[in-house]
């Protein structure tokens, strides 16, 4: 037997002293301290990733499995349909779920699972993110089941199961105090490095005769075993980020700092055991603190829009009030089915998404639509998960559950949206590669050069370089306004299905509207009533209604519920299609309906004339009521318009938008009079699909970038042809599909406000990628030459981090969101039936 004593080769732990399990790995026996660990270990080199063991920097977690936890010996339940429902999502042929990695030690760790992953017959994609300890992994469930995945990550010595956002929370604080414990570390441990270094400078710590000091002496070991522990605990994922992209073979920007660091810190040591020379500690520390500070800001945008997401996770309940036949009963929101009838109480928020069978009450919308005012929904209106009921009790038919619900869907588009970057998104990042290959050429001539000139400067000069580089201001110049840009969209309301579509969206110089359904709600509302004879308003409401009722043409349905239907008894009901309907109420003959089809042919007065022709110019649908040739009442209805329409064009014209027309299929007259209502200038009707599409690619060749907002299916080809589309809630599939945001609210000054943080988020961009470029055109040269010490080269790069992270964090506060104060906001209004993959 082996020598007892020794770590275990996989987690580290004492292999007993009775004994321990071998293996052979990287061509040498290991020892390991349980059948677990050989276990696993075995499963790694089997598979063909002992690599792993070469490349890790911390050791893995005990793999006994006297202490897998309960969960991992029924992996078979979350195979269940029913369990899937709450967390994963698929179609025909492919399922996905994210889940969360525990153990996780270094990105080695990730590398491994997810290399283990990929070679599983059946496992389509495989994301993985370092930051979340989070995998995103897709695979075809007829040839590999969920169980038999997340046992293959057990069998490598990991534990996954479906992520949610409370534990994500908690990996993040676990993170955060991590990074507080480094920072503050390195400032504890920094001072006295500093204070050496003021007290050499002041008080002068050259040579005398050929030797240092005493006082210099002890000060330089102290300082350097202090900036030693610095460097390798504090700084440690300096060097964790360097390995990880040199082992996929690419230059990051730990690449330079770790090359700059080491060198710093072999340059002070060689400097400290010859006692002659400078040394560089001052800077480590420096740099170290300076650089953690950069990166908490780094990490505190990062997770800007993720938190926008899991808020939506966080507020929806766990458990529901179902209605029995024995009472209600508390339950799972996972054992929830469509059909299924609950309770909900005032103050309470919805776990699923449903329709309200019983009661009416306000609901509160604002974590979905960013709309502050609550909205009343009565019986057969439909309500989505995440909102609260406020005023009294409700019950709803559950319609939607898990990750099919509303709100499941939109964090899903929006986490799918922060993979879809800008263009110049792109491009930096392939630039920062670039980048750090330009900048170690250049530390490697500056150091050839200054060795030709004077080589007591070289180290110090090479150093400078090495340091002063800022790609990571280069880096992070769009990723994090991205991000939080992604989160303020969800703030107000704003959907981005491809976060690709925000250049597009901030330079659109013309915006196109579809005119019913998007300028309008596509739903008709009575808007005034004149009567005639001897009928008064209440009576020809109730004679209207009663004759519409039951009718599903948008003026019936309008009419119907504008009166009482049950008050008066029709016999011999007709309708005739296209012009209205004739009935009789107590042996009195009535007609409704067009002006020509309700008086019959039959003369009318010029005011009444005059009053008709006034209201269809405006747009506006005149229904007739007579009872004969007698004329008894005139209602005039509107196609609904959109909360903020009316604000909409100015918000445009105010953003730089040189054009805004409305694109119709409905007539010119009807398109025209809208539009005058809303003052925008352009408008034209009687357009086919392929009408439309020419017009915006009539303005595209005149150089013009386009905005389509619209949301039927035959809005489908426009939104596809313009640079940038907007589609709603309510809009139809096709239209969704073809969209690059989507609003889901009613109220159309989303959209204003959309581009207003469109625009501000470009040119936050703009002005992080122009400082990050002329940062490093004018430092890296000064290093170069040896005006910048790698002190100031520490304060440089770390502040150049600072500066761009700060500037994307402005985005968080600046201009007005929806709701904000200050900003009369529309009441909301009662939204239109649902689609069907949206909700409300």
């Amino acid at each position: 037997m082996l020598a007892h004593q020794e770590a275990c080769y996989h987690c580290g732990l004492p292999v007993p002293v009775d004994g321990g399990w071998s293996l052979s790995v990287l061509g040498k026996d290991r020892l390991f301290c349980c059948p677990g660990c050989q276990a696993v270990c075995r499963t790694i080199v089997d598979a063909g990733l002992e690599d792993y063991y070469r490349h890790r920097t911390t050791k893995a977690a005990r793999a006994d499995p006297a202490v897998v936890p309960d969960i991992l010996k029924k992996l078979s339940l979350y195979d269940h349909p029913d369990i899937q429902r709450s967390f994963v999502r698929g179609s025909v042929g492919w399922r996905e779920a994210s889940l969360i990695l525990e153990d996780i030690r270094c990105a080695a760790c990730l590398w491994l699972n997810e290399r283990h992953l990929r070679g599983l017959d059946g496992v389509l994609d495989v994301e993985m993110d370092y930051a979340s300890e989070r995998a995103r992994v897709r695979w075809d469930p007829g040839r590999i089941q969920l169980s038999a995945i997340l046992q293959a990550i057990a069998d490598i010595g990991y534990i996954a199961y479906p992520y949610d956002s409370a534990h994500r929370e908690q990996i993040l604080k676990d993170r955060k105090r991590r990074s507080a414990y480094r920072l503050i570390f390195a400032a504890a441990v920094g001072m006295p490095v500093m204070q050496f270094s003021l007290a050499s400078y002041i008080m002068g710590g050259a040579q005398v005769g050929g030797e240092l000091p005493l006082w210099v002496i002890i000060g330089r070991w102290t300082t350097l075993f202090a900036a030693a522990a610095i460097l390798f605990y504090s700084g440690q994922d300096f060097f964790v980020g360097a390995w990880r992209d040199l082992k996929n073979r690419r230059l990051g920007m730990d690449v330079p700092i770790v090359l700059g660091l080491t060198i710093a810190l072999t340059g002070s040591l060689v400097a400290t055991l010859q006692q002659r020379g400078e040394v560089y500690l001052d800077s480590i520390a420096m740099f170290v603190l300076l650089v953690l500070l950069a990166r908490v800001y780094e990490m505190r945008g990062r997770v800007t829009a993720a938190n926008a997401m899991d808020r939506l996770a966080r507020v929806i309940p766990q458990t529901a009030r179902r209605l029995t036949e024995a009472g209600d009963e508390e339950v799972a929101a996972v054992e929830l089915r469509p059909g299924d009838r609950l309770r909900i109480a005032p103050g309470e928020v919805l776990p699923v998404d449903g329709t309200i069978a019983e009661g009416s009450s306000s609901i509160d919308e604002s974590p979905l639509t960013g709309e502050s005012t609550p909205v009343l929904r009565r019986a057969g209106d439909a309500v989505t998960a995440g909102t609260c009921n406020i005023d009294q009790p409700i019950v709803i038919e559950v319609t939607r559950v898990g990750e099919e619900s509303t709100a499941g869907e939109i964090r899903y588009l929006l986490d799918r949206a922060l993979h879809s970057r800008p263009r110049y998104a792109v491009l930096a990042e392939r630039a920062a590669e670039w980048f750090v290959a330009v900048v170690l050429l250049l530390a490697l001539v500056t150091a050839a050069a200054w060795v030709w000139l004077d080589p007591a400067q070289a180290l110090s000069n090479t150093i400078a370089v090495l340091i002063v580089t800022c790609p990571c201001a280069l880096a992070l110049a769009t990723p994090v306004a991205v991000a939080i840009a992604a989160g303020r969209f969800a703030d107000m309301g704003v959907l981005p299905l491809r976060m690709s579509g925000l250049e597009r969206l901030a330079r659109a110089g013309v915006a196109a509207f579809d005119k019913t359904g998007t300028l309008t709600l596509g739903r008709l509302r009575l808007l005034e009533v004149r009567t005639y004879g001897g009928e008064n308003d209440q009576s020809a409401h109730d004679v209207a209604a009663a004759l519409e009722q039951g009718s599903e043409h948008p003026v019936g349905k309008a009419l119907a519920g504008a009166g009482d239907s049950t008050r008066y008894d029709v016999q011999g009901r007709h309708n005739v299609p296209g012009a209205g309907v004739t009935g009789s109420i107590a042996g009195r003959e009535w007609r409704l309906g067009k002006v020509a089809f309700a008086l019959a042919g039959a003369e009318l007065e010029r005011s009444v004339e005059a009053f008709i022709r006034e209201r269809q110019e405006w747009g506006y649908v005149v229904v007739a009521l007579s009872d004969g040739p007698s004329l008894q009442a005139l209602f005039v209805l509107e196609d609904e318009p959109r909360p903020g329409g009316r604000e909409l064009p100015a918000q445009l014209r105010d953003g730089g938008v040189s054009r805004v027309a409305v694109l119709s299929g409905d007539s010119t007259r009807n398109a025209q009079a809208l539009a005058r209502r809303l003052d925008i200038p352009e408008a034209l009707g009687d357009l086919s699909p392929a009408d439309k599409l020419g017009w915006i690619r009539e303005r595209q060749v005149e150089g013009a970038r386009v905005m389509m907002v619209g949301d039927g299916i035959n809005d489908a080809p426009t939104l596809a042809g313009a640079d940038v589309s907007v589609s709603f809630a309510g809009a139809t599939e096709l239209a969704q599909y073809s969209s690059d945001f989507i609003v889901l609210a009613d109220d159309l000054s989303a959209i204003g406000d959309a581009r207003q943080l469109a625009r501000r988020t470009r040119r936050v961009i703009l002005q992080n990628l122009l400082w990050a470029a002329s940062y490093n055109l004018l430092a890296v040269p000064a290093a170069a030459l040896g005006y910048i010490p790698p002190w100031a080269a520490a304060i440089g790069m770390s502040a150049s981090s600072l500066v761009v992270v700060a500037n994307a964090l402005r985005l968080r506060r600046d201009g007005a969101s929806r709701g904000s104060p200050g900003r009369e906001r529309p009441a909301a209004s009662a939204s239109p039936e649902p689609h069907p993959r949206w909700g409300g």
